[in-house]
């Protein structure tokens, strides 16, 4: 990256870049490492936003503002978050997860599914939730884009210039 880059050039360097890098290999198969860049630039998103980025212990205010912003209720954000991020950073592929009610949540990436995660039935006891991974990291990257005050927020002490 050349000296003197903006932030939103280093933002592009950084990550969009390499996301559209990872889209071009066969098969898919940048797709989970794409996934974690995009999960990871949703939180600091829906962090920056609401003003929550130095108290990580508040975990609610982001997921409320996400789920809101993405027409989902709460619940279904807080349920994708557990299966796809938590899965991602911790596992490297999303995970399945049983609530208290023995609902067992699995999850189903495609092209042909949305930017936002959509729950679906299969039965009483399974549900689905059903993700775009190229479709929500252009989302996630087009609200960095479309809006200025929250992306400042967001990158103006964690983008320094390398050297």
């Amino acid at each position: 990256m050349k000296p003197g880059a903006t932030l939103m050039e280093r933002f592009d360097g950084w990550f969009v870049k390499p996301i559209e890098k990872l889209k071009e290999l066969p098969e898919g198969d940048g797709g989970f490492l794409a996934l974690s860049a995009a999960l990871f630039l949703c939180e600091r998103y829906y962090r920056a936003s609401t003003d929550t980025l130095s108290d990580k212990r508040d975990d609610e205010t982001f997921k409320i503002a996400a789920a809101k912003d993405l027409e989902l209720s709460p619940d279904d954000f807080k349920l994708f978050w557990i299966v796809y991020r938590h899965g991602i950073q911790h596992q490297g592929t999303p995970q399945k997860y049983i609530d208290k009610n023995k609902m067992k949540y699995i999850w189903q990436i495609a092209d042909e599914f949305n930017g936002i995660p959509e729950i679906y039935k299969i039965n009483a006891y399974k549900r689905e939730i059903r993700l775009s991974v190229w479709k929500f990291a252009n989302l996630i990257i087009n609200k960095f884009r479309n809006n200025p005050s929250v992306f400042q927020k967001a990158v103006s002490h964690t983008f320094p210039e390398v050297k």
